[in-house]
């Protein structure tokens, strides 16, 4: 079964079951685990190559990991709205190519933007699955330069560092002296 077929039918699956009601339900204040949805995917290009090529006009990373936001409109109509790589280093892992669908966005009933804003966002909710399914490793990088981003990865727990686009999410109890040996070799790596 393809990758994309067998997510669909998991959160369908999941529907049944009545763990999340359709966003078209009335019977209830909609969420946004109502209508997002994140998964680790393989076929990173098939299913976000599109979106990623628009903002950085090369194709996203072709080596793992590759987490994807899927927006749910309605039970059969499902898009992908965003995307997020991690590479592995040491024990720990860079996070890049952080892209938010902001078209799909601006089409949204206002009901469901508001929804998704005020649980924090679209990249907020991709980026707290992404570190959620990483908690195993000792800190998770970012290389950021945008304000607006700095916000969202300051919410998910990134902290500033000496350096000025290096960001990091520690995610275990380190020695200081730990963090600096860490944070030099990040830093050799130049931009990621």
């Amino acid at each position: 079964m393809h990758p994309v077929t067998k997510f669909l039918h998991s959160w369908r699956g999941r529907l049944r079951r009545g763990s999340s009601a359709a966003p078209a339900a009335a019977s209830h204040a909609i969420s946004a685990q109502d209508l997002l949805c994140v998964e680790e995917v393989s076929a990173a290009d098939f299913l976000a190559g599109a979106l990623f090529r628009r903002k950085f006009h090369v194709p996203p990373p072709d080596f793992p990991i590759h987490f994807v936001s899927f927006y749910r409109a309605a039970p059969a109509d499902v898009s992908v709205i965003g995307y997020v790589h991690f590479s592995e280093f040491e024990d720990s892992y860079l996070c890049g190519g952080l892209v938010i669908d902001d078209r799909l966005y601006r089409r949204m009933p206002i009901a469901h933007r508001e929804a998704i804003r005020n649980a924090g966002g679209i990249a907020e909710h991709l980026l707290r699955a992404g570190f959620a399914r990483l908690a195993h490793a000792a800190a998770i990088w970012g290389y950021v330069g945008d304000t607006r981003a700095e916000r969202v990865d300051e919410r998910v727990g990134f902290r500033r560092t000496d350096h000025p686009y290096v960001m990091v999410c520690w995610m275990r109890e380190l020695s200081e002296a730990d963090k600096r040996a860490r944070l030099s070799r990040v830093i050799a790596l130049g931009a990621f």
